[in-house]
């Protein structure tokens, strides 16, 4: 045997021990987590914790209202590069394309989000770039928002590094001087047309606002959570939202596990337990981890059913090669 031959061997060698390794690891914070919850619970007299449903219940509701707000903000986005996409359409095809977190690599957040959207006349490849800018803008906010809290604690120094080398180099990305014509080299590369409008610094920032809003949502959701479950008070709230911002940033960039799982839960326990702002971090892991699920698989399937949706919706095709929307 050559050794061009040994080549594709060898490769699939490495991809099978690098799955496995990744398996092992994934499982191990799991099985970590899940440990150290099954050891809080036991401390915990669940006879006097005394669980509040309307707490609950208004977190669900805070947690639809910021993600209606993420897939309005990817409209306007969309918009700003030239194409018009309706708030609905981003707001479902946002909302769908939740479930793409459940699948590793996390491709299938631009897959479902492009599917939705074709019909509007919006190309695959300007979904996977805002899909990006997207997730640098809503992130920069996050680690900013996550230093804030780091130095109002007094604790954590060693993520302050980390959080302001993300936060440099992911705004040198998305400032247009850079991101317009990146973008438009790759379409060149692929031979698409390039952007009909360039996002100027105006709409970028603008659009971190956006992100600030949905992240102070977002952290007052979760802490109405952890309120109406294991009676947290509000001056918890900001080791709460810290966890939060450095648990979702972690499950964007543990895309070799679905929902960053394992990774994201390791963290937001971690980070709780390095802050003291609570007694049960891993319980709280694990009933932020079963709240987000059961809501981002609802919302998906409700907005998978509606009109203008997928699944049989979708009508003829236009003279190019995106499908015409319904009444169009």
């Amino acid at each position: 045997m050559s050794q061009e031959d040994a080549c594709p061997t060898r490769r699939t060698a490495a991809s099978i021990l690098k799955r496995v390794a990744v398996t092992l690891f994934v499982a191990a914070l799991l099985a970590w987590v899940l440990r150290q919850a099954w050891l809080e619970a036991g401390a915990i007299n669940w006879r006097e914790l005394q669980m509040r449903p309307g707490l609950i219940a208004l977190s669900i509701l805070l947690t639809l209202i910021a993600w209606v707000l993420h897939g309005a903000l990817w409209a306007v986005m969309i918009r700003g590069l030239g194409y018009d996409l309706s708030l609905v359409g981003g707001i479902r095809g946002n909302l769908i394309g939740n479930l793409g977190n459940y699948i590793p690599g996390k491709i299938f957040i631009i897959v479902l989000r492009a599917k939705i959207v074709a019909c509007e006349g919006v190309p695959w490849m300007i979904v996977a770039s805002s899909v990006v800018l997207e997730t640098l803008l809503r992130n920069i906010v996050a680690a900013l928002l996550a230093a804030l809290g780091v130095w109002y604690l007094g604790v954590g120094g060693s993520y302050a590094g980390a959080l302001a080398l993300a936060v440099i180099l992911s705004a040198i990305v998305v400032h247009p001087a850079v991101f317009n014509p990146l973008t438009d080299f790759v379409l060149r590369k692929m031979k698409r047309p390039p952007l009909p409008r360039h996002l100027r610094l105006g709409q970028v920032l603008a659009l971190l606002g956006g992100y600030a809003v949905y992240w102070a949502i977002y952290a007052v959701a979760f802490w109405l959570l952890a309120a109406g479950t294991l009676n947290t008070d509000f001056t918890q709230l900001p080791g709460l939202a810290v966890s939060l911002f450095l648990s979702m940033i972690a499950s964007m960039l543990a895309v070799f596990t679905p929902v960053g799982l394992g990774v994201a839960d390791a963290t937001m326990a971690g980070v709780l337990a390095q802050t003291s702002v609570m007694a049960a971090p891993a319980v709280l892991a694990v009933i932020a981890r079963v709240w987000r699920t059961l809501m981002e698989v609802a919302t998906a399937g409700i907005c998978w059913l509606l009109p203008g949706g997928v699944g049989g919706e979708v009508s003829g095709t236009t003279d190019g090669d995106e499908p015409a929307c319904p009444g169009r």
